[in-house]
């Protein structure tokens, strides 16, 4: 049955590789009917793209290679691009003593607890100030920008009392709290950006034929502003990521430490410059996340910025 399968799947890889052969013909024919300078343009364009990819991933190669390299290479003023003998076992130190795995974990809990619910909202109310009308629109937007203007350290010891009388000190919840209301600069983007996506004549015939507000929010706004959303989602994933100084002041339970306050402790341990191996394996893991976020959502985020263009 497998070997019957395999035959009848023959004629469609042979369909797709020569369909991948064309492509790279197509290509190549168009590149030959270039002028001289503007191959020669195309090519110093690409040498640049090049070098400058390059020069993003080094850093992340640069971590790596440090995690490998002993203490004595690190601190080595050689250029040593990579160690004669890698030290493998520094990614077990960083999730055994470390207990890195957790940190990932509780970070991936604060996002996942925050950005679908936070979404909604910032996204709800972005959608109501830039298409419906109701009494004090102006006031409410301009106390909320005035909110935006209260420094957190003004805020933060009342914040702290309050989540202290309710016993929350020492757990997650702190943290995800503030953000099930939202991020108010998800919210100023999407206004603006709702603003010149969604046609006011749409949301004209949407209340003609008796839509909902919640119905136009749903089936009009969301599917013509997700690109956004999704790129404005990757801002916010970043930010909760790379997030220290909330989880540090509310997470005094070394079981619920989030990725960045481990990797403090870690740049703390490195006073006599023994665990700087460590600190950069944790450094080089910490960045994969985010990495293969982005990767996910780059055509959503690329689309954004092409549609952040578009006039009516």
């Amino acid at each position: 049955m497998d070997r019957v399968e395999l035959l009848n799947n023959v004629p469609l890889a042979l369909a797709q590789s020569e369909e991948a052969s064309n492509s790279k013909k197509k290509k190549f024919a168009r590149f030959s009917r270039f002028s001289t300078s503007e191959k020669i343009i195309y090519i110093i364009s690409t040498v640049i793209v090049i070098l400058l990819a390059l020069t993003m991933l080094f850093p992340f190669y640069w971590m790596f290679a440090s995690a490998l390299k002993s203490v004595a290479e690190n601190m080595s003023l050689d250029l040593v691009l990579w160690s004669a003998n890698p030290n493998w076992g520094v990614f077990e130190k960083l999730f055994n003593k470390y207990d890195f795995g957790r940190a990932i974990l509780n970070t991936v809990i604060i996002e996942i607890s925050i950005i679908p619910v936070g979404t909604f909202v910032s996204s709800l109310a972005a959608f109501a100030f830039a298409k419906m009308h109701f009494r004090h629109k102006k006031a409410l937007l301009i106390t909320i920008m005035v909110g935006m203007m209260i420094p957190y350290s003004a805020v933060m010891l009342p914040q702290y009392r309050a989540y202290d009388s309710m016993g929350l000190i020492g757990t997650l919840w702190p943290i995800i709290i503030p953000g099930l209301f939202g991020r108010i600069s998800m919210m100023f983007f999407l206004i603006t950006y709702m603003k010149g996506a969604i046609h006011d004549s749409i949301i004209e015939s949407a209340k003609i034929d008796g839509s909902s507000f919640f119905r136009m929010y749903w089936q009009i706004a969301l599917p013509l502003a997700k690109n956004a959303i999704f790129a404005q989602i990757i801002f916010w994933f970043v930010g909760i990521w790379n997030d220290y100084f909330a989880p540090s002041l509310y997470l005094t339970n070394e079981n619920i430490r989030t990725v960045q306050v481990v990797l403090n402790l870690l740049n703390s341990d490195t006073g006599g410059n023994l665990e700087f191996p460590v600190m950069m394996a944790g450094a080089f893991v910490s960045s994969i996340p985010m990495i293969i976020f982005f990767l996910i959502f780059r055509n959503m985020f690329v689309g954004s910025i092409t549609m952040s263009g578009v006039k009516e």
